[in-house]
């Protein structure tokens, strides 16, 4: 089974665009500011399940005059309010037939592809607009009975639909899921006719039956790695050796078994011990001369925290660079390295993280991953960039 294709509909810059999927990268490719992030983070959203990542911001800017030229009119809202949506077509082999099943449009289906509609739209058009209209008559009815002055320019919330639906939302309007059918669709998966798909009612929900089928997870161009002429108090950069720390405890065998490494840890807590002791004993002689309070006037003492379970942590393990080999290699901390090479590794090692979660879920884990790079090109010379696609598929590829 691979995902297919998907079709985005009012959502920002993307009134109605069609997007088809290779069965292992695809790439987007497009200027500034043309929709490439607005479809990966439309994709993310709409799969998690998650309708408080929607705004009345996310809706294209056509839909914004249709919003307040129904809310203006006489309408009841039965029909006409705009909504975003996302159609996904899945290409399913025989041995992945029982996973989409209640996408089946019928039991003669026959065919390879089943799609699944997931739509944010009012809950109740009709109870939303007769809220709208109430709220509004009654803040124009309080706002007449104020005192008037020159020159007034107050009008009162909502002004317009829209002025109420940045507020409301969230509360009328939510998820809906629907099967599609392909035959009523044409080559370009774009419905035919008055074609209306079959909403998801029964359980499971269409939600549990998407999480079912697909995971989704997003690598953002704000990566944040530390830039070696920022110094130590660059904000929110991050370092390769904190990264790596974080795949160690999450992914990789940490040995609690491993007696030389324990010994060897024991021996060196042992020895710090007595360093810090010696070293600080001045200042904690002076601190016991002040009455400490407590029970029975308790001493001060500075231990090593050295762990086997915390040796990779932050502070404790750090990455190095290694030029040359044996007794002549100079290593260079991460910070002395280009920034493209660390954003190479970094995306590599976060990859194989999301990867081996993905794997590690072996009870509810979906047969589908798909995993968002955006600008994966940052800071990498165009020879890197050629390499970097095959060398993540390797490594992926060597985890499963």
């Amino acid at each position: 089974m691979h995902l297919h294709s998907c079709r985005i509909k009012n959502f920002r810059r993307l009134r109605d665009a069609f997007i088809e999927l290779d069965s292992d990268i695809s790439i987007f490719v497009g200027s500034n500011n043309s929709g490439k992030t607005s479809a990966t983070q439309a994709i993310h959203a709409f799969v998690a399940g998650a309708k408080d990542r929607f705004s009345l911001y996310d809706f294209s800017s056509a839909c914004w005059k249709v919003f307040d030229q129904i809310g203006d009119s006489e309408a009841d809202g039965s029909e006409g309010l705009p909504s975003i949506s996302l159609d996904l077509w899945f290409e399913v082999s025989a041995n992945d037939l029982h996973l989409v099943i209640p996408l089946l449009p019928s039991t003669a289906w026959n065919g390879t592809e089943v799609g699944i509609r997931i739509e944010f739209a009012a809950n109740n058009p009709v109870e939303l607009l007769t809220t709208f209209r109430a709220t509004r008559a009654d803040a124009l009815a309080k706002a007449a009975a104020l005192t008037p002055r020159e020159n007034e320019k107050y009008v009162p919330w909502p002004r317009s639909l829209t002025d109420f639906l940045k507020n409301e939302l969230l509360s009328v309007y939510e998820l809906k899921y629907y099967a599609l059918d392909r035959a009523k669709f044409d080559e370009t998966h774009a419905p035919m006719g008055a074609y209306e798909p079959q909403p998801l009612l029964k359980e499971p929900s269409g939600a549990a039956i998407l999480k079912s089928l697909i995971r989704v997870d997003n690598l953002s161009a704000q990566r944040h790695l530390a830039d070696p002429s920022a110094g130590p108090n660059s904000g929110r950069a991050e370092d390769l050796s904190r990264r790596l720390s974080r795949f160690y405890k999450r992914n990789l065998n940490q040995r609690q078994d491993d007696h030389s490494a324990l010994r060897a840890l024991f021996d060196s807590e042992v020895g710090l011990n007595v360093h810090l002791a010696d070293v600080f004993q001045v200042t904690l002689d002076r601190i016991a001369q002040l009455g400490y309070p407590g029970l029975h006037n308790p001493r001060l003492e500075i231990k090593s925290g050295l762990n086997p379970a915390t040796i990779m942590g932050t502070q404790d393990a750090r990455v190095h660079y290694v030029l040359g080999d044996g007794a002549d290699a100079l290593r260079l901390p991460d910070t002395y390295n280009g920034l493209g090479f660390k954003n190479l590794i970094y995306m590599v090692v976060e990859i194989l993280d999301l990867h081996a979660r993905w794997i590690a879920d072996t009870e509810q884990r979906p047969p589908l991953h798909l995993i968002f790079i955006e600008e994966p090109e940052a800071h990498l010379h165009a020879q890197l960039q050629q390499v970097f696609i095959r060398n993540v598929l390797e490594s992926k590829r060597a985890m499963s």
